[in-house]
């Protein structure tokens, strides 16, 4: 926020009340989202994405669905650092999840580019492996970045390539 109260013109009540009105649609998309099937990864993106592409470092959220795949909620699951968020399968997947609980889809913004890395292909097949031992369907593993030539949508989809 430091940063936008900074543009000349703006400051720092003009840079609260832009944050307020992002915090307000974000709240917005994620209440009109309970409505609507999320069974893809743009779906994920649509909801995840206006938030998560504000976010100075990664970070990676649980997206958690119900057996018709409707949200039921999201999840912080790791604040990291600027090029990289440490995701590990026991914050992903809980002890105390609640009860119905059918699938998740997890995303992780990476700065910049939605590129899959090795380190991402890695957590991918941790998650699918411990979402097998507890039979909840890992859905998808979506990576949030800016669109650009090579990502025109702006996500990778883990299983729109084949990993999941």
């Amino acid at each position: 926020m430091a940063e936008l109260a900074a543009v000349h013109g703006i400051g720092e009540a003009g840079a609260a009340g832009i944050r307020a009105a992002v915090e307000l649609g974000v709240r917005l998309a994620r209440r009109n989202a309970s409505a609507v099937k999320l069974d893809d990864a743009s779906r994920i993106a649509d909801l995840l994405g206006p938030e998560m592409r504000l976010l100075p470092t990664e970070s990676a959220r649980a997206v958690l669905l119900n057996a018709k795949l409707h949200l039921v909620g999201i999840e912080p699951v790791s604040e990291g650092l600027v090029d990289q968020a440490l995701v590990h399968a026991r914050e992903v997947f809980p002890r105390d999840r609640p009860e119905g609980l059918r699938g998740r889809a997890g995303a992780q913004p990476p700065v910049g580019r939605p590129d899959a890395l090795e380190a991402d292909i890695r957590v991918t097949r941790a998650l699918r492996e411990s979402a097998k031992m507890l039979d909840i369907p890992l859905l998808d593993h979506v990576i949030l970045g800016s669109p650009s030539v090579a990502y025109p949508e702006g996500w990778f989809s883990f299983k729109a390539a084949g990993y999941l």
